[in-house]
């Protein structure tokens, strides 16, 4: 295959791995609260997409979106975290300290919390990448966006939030040391370099379908095989 034909077929790739997981986010946000850990994680995915086809301001609006969703995750889950502890939701504090829920809970801050740094690094590599006189308006406006969200976020409960979080906190966190150029796949956290370890987000499973139906739908599913089968073509993309 000529090179301007295999260069085509990746921009086609790309950008239907957009709209797919574009379609996928609509769907998300309307199943679980605006600043589940897998919201943040999709809207940084898409993030990366856009990046690999060049359309950086793009970029950092999806990019900008998911650190918002993430500090108001994190909030949220401290204050979570301090309910339970509180024993607000019924039982002692000894004995939600020690519960499952409390677990989840501290897992998913500790991840969050670890994956942040990396989230506001890659806005500051795609910012310096567009320099723009207008950048800072765009972020705030885009935070001020998800602010408005947050309320119907911590309208959940420590139990609903602890519950949220189980169907999703089987992803595994690692590092990996990247080079100066953008060496990235769809799936890595971290893709810009400099020579600093990123964290990477792993595909996250999800529960039973008698816990989560609705999150077992053909439409997810059907966006995550997607995923698997353009990633190495991506991977060749870069490498040539």
């Amino acid at each position: 295959m000529e090179s301007g034909s295999l260069d085509f077929l990746l921009i086609y790739i790309r950008h239907s791995i957009i709209r797919t997981r574009m379609k996928a986010l609509s769907m998300l946000e309307h199943l679980v609260e605006p600043d589940h850990r897998r919201v943040v994680e999709l809207n940084f995915r898409i993030c990366l997409v856009y990046e690999l086809v060049s359309k950086i301001r793009d970029a950092i609006s999806y990019c900008a979106k998911a650190i918002s969703l993430c500090k108001s995750r994190i909030q949220n889950l401290k204050s979570s975290k301090d309910a339970l502890l509180a024993g607000i939701d019924g039982g002692d504090a000894s004995a939600a300290e020690g519960g499952s829920e409390n677990s989840t809970v501290e897992k998913e801050l500790e991840q969050l919390t670890s994956i942040l740094p990396d989230l506001e690094k890659k806005l500051e590599d795609l910012s310096e990448a567009n320099p723009s006189a207008d950048m800072d308006e765009m972020v705030k406006a885009i935070a001020s966006m998800v602010i408005e969200v947050m309320p119907k976020a911590a309208s959940f409960t420590s139990s609903q939030i602890a519950t949220s979080s189980n169907g999703f906190d089987s992803s595994v966190m690692s590092t990996a040391a990247t080079t100066g150029s953008s060496g990235s796949t769809v799936t890595d956290l971290g893709v810009v370099g400099r020579g600093v370890k990123r964290a990477s987000i792993k595909p996250i499973s999800v529960e039973p379908a008698a816990k989560k139906p609705a999150l077992d739908s053909p439409s997810l599913q059907g966006d995550n095989n997607i995923n698997s089968e353009v990633v190495p073509a991506t991977q060749t993309d870069e490498s040539s």
